[in-house]
């Protein structure tokens, strides 16, 4: 396994097609290759980094942009001098909570007293959608995924005017409502897309005999879960998690159990239970599913032993717990093609449970040294697992062999969050490990070439002088070699305008600056800190 130098650096976020990072260091914006981290380009923003929430990519990787309580500044890559700002001015409806990009062009932003307010970045006009809920366990809004292509999506909200839940559908790119439907749940709790874009689910209060409904694009309702012959004394669904392929849907309930339903018509396909004792002894050798146990020796040496059944899994908790939170199914996922489900119950916390969607029974069974605290499946490799126990330590597991989990031991300390990046390729595995101060990135199979024609390209620009010429190059052709870093004994264009030029505030609450080149104000000496007169 390949590591990457440790780097220093915070909120560390991906492109959505895993070809670049977008982290903080040193108060600036940093942009870097996935396969390449330790080149970097610095780009001037005026957020302090104590301040920020989050950096956030849209669709295409061609803005970034970084999120703080008062302010959002939208930096264009093809273009860094292009700026966009939005100032939260006296904060009368709070702080903003959350800035996301809807599509290319489009910034959806919540103020944490629930106003949202959708942004084009391309004309600087807003659109307000009142009453969105912003108290939501899960998403409360979404964009309909767009599998056509076609480049128009449907934005779906969960709202609350007054004592019951609206479900709308707008259309960003018009700035249209398409329709606005009230719908019968007692506290809607999040909202999600089928990833085909045929189907909407709202999970409603835990406590409502209709844990789940299920919606058209258009917003008709067209059947809810459970029915009145699955339904059960206690608190009902706790998630929904689709498969990959939309052909089904898992819905987590607060007992431990997982129904499966198919998506044609939401009937149920089976039922999966997590038992506190595992015992297959009564079934045929073929059917019986392997328990691999981790084993930790007095020297910190781990390996895996197959556990003899009957076999218990340690319970997390001594006690039982009434925590809403603490109950049922701790985590569920899907593997990127829908043929493994993978689940964890709340009570035996570092117990894995990996189910094959095809026989539609238990295929393996993993049991951590610790508490598991995240898996993840890889995005193009079906039978690849990754298990995070936090403990900077990868776990790997191939689902399709009769081999047990493999540890690899990483430079990062236990904190460390683990994440696949997109891959573009089968072969394509980059693992990011990163914590509040830094980050690494970490090939399982070997951190892959680069191309010749990039190399070359790489190494022509590297033997030419750099010429700012009039025209503005993009990040990526630095960060590709196609362009050499400009020397730093000059400063760049936006370290030379420190002054924002003030605009009309297009309401009371928020304003909109878009910078531009050539639109702003020298000044020649450098404005006095503490000179406050603009104030009064």
């Amino acid at each position: 396994m390949d590591i990457s130098t440790l780097l220093q650096g915070s909120h560390a976020t991906t492109s959505p097609s895993g070809q670049h990072l977008a982290f903080i260091s040193n108060g600036n914006l940093r942009i870097c290759s996935a396969h390449a981290p330790e080149q970097c380009t610095d780009i001037k923003i005026r957020i302090l980094a104590k301040d920020m929430i989050a950096i956030k990519w849209n669709d295409d990787g061609s803005h970034v942009a970084v999120v703080s309580a008062r302010n959002i500044e939208i930096v264009d890559l093809d273009d860094a001098s292009h700026r966009v700002r939005l100032d939260n001015g006296g904060a009368g409806l709070g702080r903003f909570a959350s800035a996301d990009f809807v599509g290319k062009t489009q910034l959806l932003v919540t103020w944490e007293f629930g106003k949202a307010k959708l942004w084009n970045l391309s004309n600087g006009r807003g659109v307000e959608l009142c009453d969105v809920k912003t108290t939501c366990d899960g998403e409360s809004w979404q964009v309909r995924p767009d599998r056509s292509n076609a480049g128009r999506r449907t934005l779906a909200v969960l709202s609350r005017p007054g004592a019951d839940d609206l479900l709308n559908v707008y259309t960003p790119d018009l700035h249209k409502q398409l329709s606005s439907v009230r719908i019968p749940t007692a506290d809607a709790r999040s909202l999600s897309w089928s990833p085909d874009g045929r189907w909407l689910a709202i999970v409603d209060s835990p406590m409502a005999p209709l844990s789940v409904h299920f919606f058209t694009p258009d917003g008709h309702h067209f059947r809810s879960q459970p029915t009145s012959e699955d339904s059960s004394e206690g608190l009902g669904v706790k998630s929904i998690v689709w498969s990959p392929d939309s052909q089904t849907v898992a819905l987590t309930r607060y007992d431990g159990r997982i129904a499966l339903l198919n998506t044609k018509t939401f009937t149920p396909l089976a039922t999966i239970e997590h038992t506190t004792t595992i015992d297959q002894r009564a079934s045929p050798a073929h059917q019986q599913a392997p328990t691999w146990q981790e084993a930790v020796s007095a020297s910190g040496e781990r390996s895996y032993i197959a556990a003899a059944q009957p076999v218990s899994p340690p319970l997390s908790r001594t006690k039982p717990s009434t925590e809403p939170s603490e109950l049922g199914v701790a985590e569920a996922c899907f593997s990127c093609d829908g043929s493994y489900l993978a689940t964890r119950d709340e009570r035996m916390l570092n117990s894995v449970w990996i189910w094959d969607m095809s026989t539609l029974g238990a295929h393996a069974v993993l049991i951590q040294h610790s508490n598991v605290r995240k898996l993840h499946w890889h995005p193009t490799q079906s039978d690849t697992m990754m298990v995070d126990c936090g403990e900077g330590i990868l776990y790997m597991f191939n689902a399709s062999s009769s081999s047990p989990p493999t540890s690899l031991t990483t430079s990062m300390v236990g904190s460390a969050v683990l994440s696949w990046l997109p891959a573009r390729s089968a072969s394509d595995s980059t693992i990011l490990a990163s914590t509040k101060s830094c980050f690494t990135l970490m090939w399982p199979e070997g951190r892959p070439d680069v191309p010749e024609y990039e190399r070359a390209v790489s190494q022509e620009a590297a033997d030419e002088p750099f010429d700012e010429g009039a025209s503005e190059d993009s990040l990526f052709d630095v960060l590709s070699g196609r362009k050499p870093l400009p020397p730093r004994s000059t400063q760049s264009y936006t370290e030379r305008i420190d002054i924002e030029v003030e605009t009309e505030e297009e309401d009371s609450t928020t304003r909109m600056d878009d910078t531009f080149r050539e639109k702003k104000t020298r000044i020649p000496e450098p404005l006095d800190p503490l000179d406050d007169s603009d104030i009064f």
